[in-house]
């Protein structure tokens, strides 16, 4: 059984199996790329950008390395900069668990960033390089306006804003395609799968027809249908997507694992955007809310709940709930949503505190009293929690949660 068949004949009936496998045997099969694939996050783009500020000339020009850096290379005179901007990049790096070669600061992590505005890049003549168009001859990369005014945010509202902007720009409206396809589903999420198989290939071509938001919607509804035995799916189209099964060159090739990462990067990407979250636990992706006619209705993020244990490494207690110290409702439109529905700005407290919280009059500012948390509203309430018996938290994680809190206070 070939191919197509043995893929079809898992639900023959479904137009969304025949238009995969027509699309699985196309040239092009992948559709869609805006970023190099690679794993990122906020604190990531941050750190990238303000070590770039950091090591440019008194111009802000970085000169970097070019070509291959193999285990023979020798850096030049006028590489030790870009040597101090590596090693100091991976120490602030570190600190959240990542890291980064040369090699892939370069090809990949410069790139993504020239997309997004927050980076230009330049020959050895300093000429700039055109986004899109591919040089021989990178070798000075500059922080743009935007990446300056991202670094010197005022406030994490004002951050969050940029990064959006920027996020748009490298996804060239794919943001409001995907927000779109969401809100037409029948379950509201779109798992890593479905983006790879059908929305990917929005705006191509099949049997001379343009592939649309409402037919992506079909496909992805209908593919919804097989709930468990999508596994089958994946697996056949996996199956015959190994580069060693074919001959020639990439073009020829498919490869099931690459086309999987490049999804991979723009949910992580889009999970740093205000309007989506990603639940990378189980690979899907939804809206953080949605437009209706009486206004913006907000939805609580489980993953902000489920940092909030990792972080703190706190077990779940039946007699406790995790509360809002600024919140939630103070979120007005989605970039705030974003902010305030973070782990940052959680605690967890016994349920008659948080009883009493949501009678206060908005205690909002956090302090601790040594080990025990102080939450009060600038207005003479204030309630003492006992660490432990009415608070649970990661001690370690005091100056953390401080400042995101005076920070959301500021703004």
């Amino acid at each position: 059984m070939g191919f197509k068949e043995d893929l079809t004949s898992i639900q023959p009936s479904f137009e969304c199996l025949k238009f995969l496998a027509w699309r699985v045997e196309r040239e092009y099969y992948r559709g869609t790329h805006k970023l190099q694939h690679y794993r990122w996050s906020l604190d990531y783009i941050k750190a990238v950008l303000a070590n770039l500020a950091k090591f440019g000339d008194e111009n802000g020009f970085l000169f970097h390395t070019t070509g291959d850096v193999r285990e023979s290379y020798r850096y030049a005179e006028n590489e030790f900069a870009f040597c101090e901007f590596l090693k100091n990049l991976n120490l602030d790096l570190a600190k959240f668990n990542a890291s980064v070669t040369d090699m892939a600061v370069r090809k990949i992590v410069f790139v993504n960033l020239q997309r997004m505005g927050f980076v230009e890049r330049f020959d050895k003549n300093k000429t700039l390089c055109e986004v899109g168009k591919v040089y021989r001859n990178y070798r000075f990369v500059k922080l743009t306006p935007l990446a300056e005014k991202f670094l010197n945010a005022k406030n994490l509202f004002e951050e969050q804003k940029i990064l959006g902007i920027a996020l748009d720009r490298v996804f060239d409206g794919l943001v409001q395609d995907i927000f779109d396809i969401l809100s037409g589903l029948n379950e509201s999420y779109l798992d890593i799968y479905e983006f790879m198989f059908f929305v990917s290939y929005l705006g191509k071509s099949y049997e001379n027809e343009t592939i649309t938001k409402e037919k992506i919607v079909e496909f992805i509804n209908e593919f919804k249908q097989l709930k468990a035995r999508q596994k089958a799916v994946v697996r056949v189209v996996n199956d015959f997507c190994q580069p060693d099964k074919f001959g020639g060159n990439k073009t020829d090739k498919r490869d099931f694992h690459n086309w999987k990462n490049e999804a991979q990067t723009l949910f992580d990407s889009l999970n740093l955007m205000a309007y989506f979250e990603y639940d990378e636990k189980n690979g899907r992706l939804f809206l953080r809310g949605k437009n209706e006619l009486k206004g913006f209705k907000f939805k609580r993020s489980n993953v902000a709940k489920n940092e909030y244990f990792q972080n703190h490494e706190v077990v779940k207690d039946i007699l406790f709930e995790l509360h809002h110290i600024v919140p939630f409702y103070f979120a007005k439109d989605i970039e705030a949503l974003k902010i305030i529905d973070a782990w940052q700005n959680l605690i967890y407290i016994d349920a008659n505190s948080h009883k009493a919280l949501t009678h206060s009059k908005n205690a909002i500012r956090l302090s601790f009293d040594g080990l025990d948390v102080v939450l009060d509203d600038f207005l003479g309430f204030a309630l003492k929690l006992k660490f432990n018996q009415n608070a649970k938290y990661k001690t370690s994680l005091q100056n953390v949660m401080k400042r995101y809190n005076q920070r959301l206070i500021n703004e």
